[in-house]
């Protein structure tokens, strides 16, 4: 059974939402692990701050199946469709990794390019599976996630 890493994040009722997600992804997988929350300010407007995390389920389903479960999932919480890139999120999922899948899922990228990008992502991912090897960079996610803190300093 594949293991999924999904972020989420919320700014809009974000311990409420965060929950709900949670909930509702436990009734569909498997939670075998989830970060602590980091909260975040927004990137690219201006907006509330978000809370972010990082949780990883397993689940016998194809990966476009869970791509579309997690839109679902998005929609029952309230996420509305809104034109910008960057807004306000009452939740935003998305499917970072599955198993050692690389490619293309319903239009993605996965492993998501996110996880290159942000830190809000990297650091929850870091935090739950340090030794997982990025399969598209052949590197552990400590060791991606120590190169992006070091090009901080």
């Amino acid at each position: 059974m594949p293991k999924i890493y999904l972020s989420l994040g919320s700014n809009i009722k974000p311990e409420e939402n965060l929950n709900k997600a949670r909930e509702l992804l436990s009734q569909k997988y498997q939670l075998e692990k989830e970060s602590k929350t980091y909260k975040t300010k927004s990137e690219g407007f201006e907006g509330e701050d978000f809370l972010n995390q990082v949780v990883c389920l397993t689940t016998e389903d194809s990966a476009e199946k869970v791509a579309a479960a997690l839109k679902d999932i998005e929609k029952k919480i309230g996420r509305e469709d809104r034109p910008e890139k960057f807004s306000d999120r009452e939740i935003d999922i998305d499917l970072l990794l599955y198993g050692k899948y690389v490619g293309k899922v319903l239009g993605k990228d996965i492993p998501h390019a996110d996880i290159d990008l942000y830190k809000f992502v990297l650091e929850p991912l870091a935090e739950i599976a340090p030794d997982l090897v990025h399969p598209k960079h052949q590197e552990k996610i400590s060791e991606i996630w120590r190169k992006m803190l070091d090009s901080f300093a």
